[in-house]
Formats: structure tokens, sequence, C-alpha cells
């Protein structure tokens, strides 16, 4: 094993394609439950740095991801449990704020995340529950309103995203569109709410989810637990309690953690549209 005293970090450098098994085994060390084929989605979509140790090995990582010219999120901040305590997160994490520029920025703070983020000006803002566990599909509802998302249906779901969320996320959309299965709520003649699954981790994860109230999100929620039951299914939600918490817990998926949604800055106004469920805790 490795002496944690011998190691000294010397280099932080762009995160590439080639970092990915490295990187992938920082996350399995840590218990993150992200596949290869995850952390080549997120690097897709942004911009990350690795921290490394003076033979080069891979010791740390952080991403950002810019969604228009007034918002980023920041995830996939990573330490070895061998380099804790050194400060070795908040370097990478002020590379990531530099490249950031001006943007008000969000990230989802683990428990030992916390009291750093609060030192470099973030502030709580909610809470982010994580259901996750075998679906089962007998409380599903069937509303006439929902279908599978068309080619024309992209712009309006891009726009009632940039509505809910309050940055520009249509090239993370475009990617979820490739890898994973939409659904769109239809009310008034208009797309009111859409629904993203796709695989994730030990299973497949639903969001984003958007919709103007929370039937609406059952609703949208329902054809993907549908079609992935018997299978582990995952819905990260800023919801406390009401319809949706409730349809996931009666669809056998369980509260297994809790963690802190932190902002700095002043981030663009949102709704009337609200985010019922995050695309990831990295990608918000």
């Amino acid at each position: 094993m490795t002496n944690s005293a011998t190691i000294a970090l010397t280099t932080i450098r762009p995160l590439t394609e080639a970092d990915i098994e490295a990187v992938h085994g920082l996350s399995v060390e840590v218990g993150w439950p992200h596949r290869a084929d995850d952390w080549r989605l997120v690097l897709e979509l942004g911009h990350g740095v690795v921290a490394c140790d003076d033979a080069g090995r891979v010791m740390g990582s952080a991403m950002w991801w810019p969604f228009g010219e007034e918002l980023a999120t920041i995830g996939m901040v990573i330490v070895s449990p061998r380099m804790q305590a050194r400060g070795t997160g908040r370097r990478v994490m002020r590379e990531i704020f530099s490249a950031a520029g001006t943007r008000a920025l969000r990230l989802v703070a683990t428990a030992a995340g916390q009291r750093l983020y609060e030192s470099e000006g973030f502030r709580a803002t909610r809470m982010i529950a994580q259901y996750q566990g075998v679906a089962d599909a007998a409380a599903a509802v069937a509303d006439s309103r929902v279908r599978e998302a068309q080619e024309a249906d992209w712009p309006v779901i891009a726009a009632l995203d940039a509505e809910a969320y309050g940055g520009d996320r249509s090239r993370m959309l475009a990617a979820l569109r490739r890898v994973g299965r939409t659904f769109v709520l239809e009310e008034g003649g208009r797309i009111a709410g859409f629904s993203i699954c796709r695989p994730f981790g030990r299973g497949h994860v639903v969001g984003p989810l958007v919709a103007a109230d929370a039937g609406q999100a059952v609703a949208l929620a329902s054809p993907h637990v549908r079609a992935h039951a018997g299978s582990f299914l995952r819905l990260d939600t800023p919801e406390r309690d009401g319809p949706l918490v409730a349809f996931a817990e009666s669809c056998g998926l369980s509260n297994v953690d809790r963690v802190v949604q932190m902002t700095r800055g002043t981030p663009p106004a949102t709704g009337p549209a609200r985010v019922f469920a995050l695309t990831s805790q990295a990608l918000g």
C-alpha cells in the first residue's frame, strides 16, 4: 500500500479523455456509483481538472459545466482519501472558479465538503433527496396528456428547461436525448413539462424532470417507472414531501441520502416551470 506520507501533490492540469480510467477509479475509491461511461458523458458536456502527485498519479478531480454566460454548475469534486486534509480540494476548486469567471455557481455538497464550500462563499439554498431502489410499477399512473417526445418538441423542451433551471442547457439536453428516453406532457395545446431517463450508475436515473406542478411530475415519471419495473431506478429531487415523494416511495424507491445544494453569486430568475428531478447532482 502507498504510504500517504510520501505522496506530494505537484500538478493540477486539465482533465482529458485519457484520464477517464483514473478518475473512475477515484469515484470507486470514495464509493460513488458512476460508471466510466457516466464520466465520459459529463466530460463531453463540460471541463475539468485533475490533481496529480509527483509520480503523475491522479489524486483529485473537479469539473464545471457552463449553462450560458450567467450560470454554471460544479461537480465531480473528489480527493483521494490519501490526499485529504492537505488543501487539494481547495486548490482544484479555485482552478474551477477561475475558469468559470463571473458566472453564478451551483453545486451539491457532501457533508464532508460543505465547510470548504462555505469558506469559499457558497450558501446553502435547498436540500436534495436521493431516492433509489428496484422500481415497482403498481403505482404508475396512465395520463393521456403524456406522450413520447418527437423531433419537433426539442426546441420547446429546451426553452422550458431554461425557464425552470435559469440557464441554457440545450447542449446537455441534446446529449441526454442521444442516450435516454424522453416524454412530454401537453396541456392546453402546449408542452407543459418533460422528463428524461437514461442509464446511470447501478441502473437508470430519472432526470431532468420539469413540470408546472407535482401532479404533472408524477405523470411524467410514471412511464419511466413502467419501463424499468423490476430494475434499479434513481430519482434526485428537491421536493421535501408531497405527491412526487409519495409516488417515489410507493414505487419502491427509498430515501437513501439528503445533500445540500449550495449557490455562490446570484443565479438568473426561474419559473413558473420547476425542476422536480435533477439530471444528476453534478449537472443540476
